[in-house]
């Protein structure tokens, strides 16, 4: 009977090891499936822009390789509302840096705001300031890696803008 009970005992410990190994191999499965999974091209992320009761989904404005300029054409517009504009990026824009940039009628009251790694999704922006001045241009940019035509990744810096009429 105690050999019983002994054998007993190791097939627990055992079968406690067994699923805890089983909980390792799942969690680090997990974790590799999300580092490299594919992500959305960066060129297809859109930005959303909420004024005057419209949302407005933006592609980006431009998608230029580090330290080179590139054209971008003319940026969507929409109505001013009054009282403010909603900036919202989507999760892969907000779990890494970003920057929103504001521009004014008033270039004194132009203003830039850097959000860290998963700091804000959403920024309210004054559409007319104390001083009154009026939005003009709303700009996000954030670091990408993007694919080149061969493949290769290469890091860029992409930019959604946005006019206000």
């Amino acid at each position: 009977m105690a050999k019983r009970r002994q054998a007993q005992g190791w097939v627990q410990v055992a079968a406690i090891i067994l699923a805890a190994l089983l909980l390792v191999a799942a969690v680090y499965g997990v974790m590799e499936w999300q580092k490299n999974r594919p992500s959305t091209p960066v060129r297809d992320v859109q930005i959303e822009v909420a004024s005057a009761g419209v949302t407005l989904d933006v592609e980006p404005y431009t998608v230029c390789e580090l330290d080179e300029e590139c054209a971008g054409g003319q940026p969507p517009t929409m109505t001013l509302d009054p009282a403010t504009v909603t900036v919202t990026v989507p999760r892969e824009i907000a779990d890494g840096s970003w920057r929103l940039l504001t521009i004014y009628d008033d270039p004194a009251a132009n203003n830039e705001i850097v959000f860290t790694s998963g700091e804000a999704a959403t920024q309210d922006v004054e559409a007319v300031t104390d001083s009154g001045a009026k939005l003009v241009v709303a700009e996000v940019s954030a670091l990408a890696i993007d694919k080149g035509d061969d493949g290769e990744e290469i890091p860029v810096i992409a930019t959604w803008s946005i006019g206000f009429e």
